[in-house]
């Protein structure tokens, strides 16, 4: 296990699982977020808490927060981790711009401050369980120094290439988790109308060719229950296949599904809202199968 005492800046529906999980494990900790309300289980632990990181102790800086910009204030800001700190790591979890980290990299490595970006997969319910992926980026040195500490909130830890890469990799995945979500949610819309069982329809297609994280665990656990509580809102979704629209075409790809697809999920976010999670999409689209007998028909469909 790592001797790393940690500085956690982000402590939301993620991060605050991901954080506790340190917590759990006897990871010295501080955190940090902008809610108090957030906080306040950690500081019934006796966990040092607070809305500002400048003076907070830790080793290894960790961010989970909602963009590049975000990270950039919590760090270097007036009151960020690193005003005076000596802190000699930062760990960016976030899904954020890659030249973002790659620029901050440069920027922190004269002050002896390595930089990984360490983006993460598998929801809420992986970061409860401590099954998350996570996609590294990252001198090999500096990788070895973090692992031990990441495979306390992670089932997989996997350096994927220098710094930046993780973040690459993750909006990629998170441009082919936007298409299997769609597409299947708009399968099991048409499968219902047309008289079969969701359920079966989503057994079936796990155990074959169509299977996805989609119809394994969004669909099952937060279409078909009703709840649609994913963890991801439609705000940060659409962000993070904005991303994969850029790096496309730095990498002067042509890429016509990606951008339709990136247009379609922008008219859900605007169509239900930004902080509607990803999941809520069912609603919108089986608005069309009113008078149909569809399970997704509900009084939030027209809204």
């Amino acid at each position: 296990m790592s001797k790393d005492s940690v500085l956690f800046i982000g402590a939301g529906r993620m991060g605050g699982l991901m954080a506790a999980r340190l917590a759990d494990q006897g990871v010295p900790l501080a955190v940090v977020d902008l809610s108090d309300e957030t906080l306040a289980p950690f500081r019934a632990r006796g966990i040092p808490v607070a809305t500002a990181a400048a003076g907070m102790p830790g080793d290894v800086v960790i961010t989970m927060l909602p963009t590049d910009r975000h990270v950039r204030a919590a760090l270097l800001g007036p009151q960020g981790a690193l005003a005076g700190a000596p802190r000699s790591l930062v760990v960016d979890m976030s899904t954020a711009a890659p030249a973002s980290i790659v620029a901050l990299a440069e920027e922190l490595a004269p002050r002896g401050i390595a930089v990984v970006d360490a983006p993460v997969s598998g929801g809420m319910a992986g970061a409860r369980a401590g099954t998350l992926t996570a996609m590294c980026g990252g001198t090999p040195e500096a990788f070895t120094r973090v692992q031990p500490l990441l495979a306390l909130m992670c089932g997989e830890v996997v350096r994927v290439g220098p710094v930046g890469s993780g973040h690459v990799l993750k909006a990629l995945n998170n441009y082919l988790s936007a298409a299997t979500l769609w597409t299947a949610t708009e399968a099991l819309i048409i499968g219902q109308r047309l008289g079969l069982d969701p359920q079966v329809m989503l057994k079936v297609w796990s155990a074959g060719s169509g299977k996805s994280h989609a119809t394994e665990v969004k669909l099952p656990n937060h279409v078909l229950t009703g709840t649609y509580d994913f963890g991801q809102t439609l705000e940060l979704f659409c962000k993070d296949i904005s991303i994969a629209v850029d790096l496309a075409a730095r990498a002067k790809t042509e890429t016509p599904a990606l951008e339709a697809l990136l247009a379609t999920w922008s008219a859900a976010r605007d169509a239900l809202g930004g902080q509607e999670d990803i999941t809520a999409i069912a609603r919108m689209i089986g608005a069309s199968a009113r008078g149909a007998g569809s399970m997704f028909d509900t009084e939030e469909s027209g809204d």
